[in-house]
């Protein structure tokens, strides 16, 4: 039987790719899900779907980078389940913009988006499982925050920034059995990289392929920590020297 059965797992931008296949995957392990996200249609099908399968879900439509609206999701999940002992920090947006060509306001979009988020949620998670004695938070960085593609400012300092939250977080939660840890996904065929769709099926991972990992991550014992995981293609140039 899985350590997940019958515990709580908050997967914010849940309403489409990696988020609502990691939804998926925790209902499969026998989990109770909190959906986040803004497109409410999207959760509300979700739930449907989870629901179908014999899962127990709630969706909170939810802006991860609104303070109160962040305390309201996981005020919802504790007070429909108990308690949290998973937060997948999913959420998330690309962006291809020269340096030269970015706007203050679309800098702060993509930083708030991708890190201010995680660090909120990790902060509401934080409060909740510190009286618990376990819990689990994993963040979804991206192969960027090793090698960054070019045109990228915003999103490469968005992921970097999220590893060395996760690293800080994983310090900090030593001593109240808190597990923080990232994972570093590809190319994944999702809505957040459009271009992906369009690759060969043997290239681009699909957002099953990868939630799978992260499911794999969060169904071990409780004081182990699967710290770090990277899925990358065979073909990407990611290794070695040219």
């Amino acid at each position: 039987m899985s350590i997940l059965e019958g515990r709580v797992a908050v997967v914010t931008g849940a309403s489409s790719g990696i988020g609502e296949a990691c939804a998926i995957a925790f209902v499969e392990k026998g989990a109770k899900v909190v959906l986040a996200a803004r497109r409410v249609e999207r959760l509300a099908s979700l739930v449907e779907r989870l629901e179908g399968m014999g899962g127990e879900a709630l969706a909170v439509a939810t802006d991860v980078t609104d303070e109160a609206a962040v305390q309201n999701l996981f005020d919802s999940a504790v007070t429909r389940f108990g308690t949290i002992d998973v937060v997948i920090n999913n959420a998330g947006i690309a962006d291809s913009t020269p340096v030269d060509q970015m706007s203050l306001a679309l800098w702060h979009q993509v930083i708030d988006t991708n890190l201010t988020s995680a660090f909120l949620c990790s902060r509401a998670a934080f409060r909740v499982m510190k009286g618990k004695g376990r819990g689990r938070i994993i963040n979804i960085g991206s192969i960027s925050a090793r090698v960054p593609r070019q045109h990228s400012p915003a999103y490469a300092a968005s992921k970097w920034g999220l590893d060395g939250l996760t690293r800080s977080l994983a310090i900090d939660g030593r001593e109240h059995n808190i597990a923080a840890s990232i994972f570093h996904p590809g190319i994944v065929a999702t809505e957040i990289a459009p271009g992906a769709v369009k690759l060969p099926d043997n290239f681009a991972a699909s957002p099953k392929d990868i939630a799978d990992v992260i499911i794999h991550m969060c169904d071990i014992p409780d004081h182990l920590n699967f710290y770090e995981g990277m899925v990358v293609q065979i073909d990407l140039p990611f290794l070695g020297r040219g």
